[in-house]
């Protein structure tokens, strides 16, 4: 499910998802697409994505 959530690639981009977000909650996930545990992660952060749009905000890191 990580395809449907939204990829920071670099540092850079992590940052400005923060300092750009004033009023709800950023949620980032970091690790790789392919690990399971990121896997079942992402498939929770994805059913929650939805319903939490007012109060948060969900995207997902990438490592190298």
């Amino acid at each position: 499910m990580s395809y449907m959530l939204p990829h920071l690639h670099n540092g850079w981009q992590v940052d400005q998802a923060i300092l750009s977000e004033e009023d709800r909650v950023v949620v980032i996930r970091f690790g790789h697409d392919w690990d399971p545990t990121c896997m079942k992660m992402d498939e929770v952060l994805y059913s929650i994505a939805e319903k939490s749009v007012a109060s948060s905000e969900i995207k997902i890191a990438a490592c190298s």
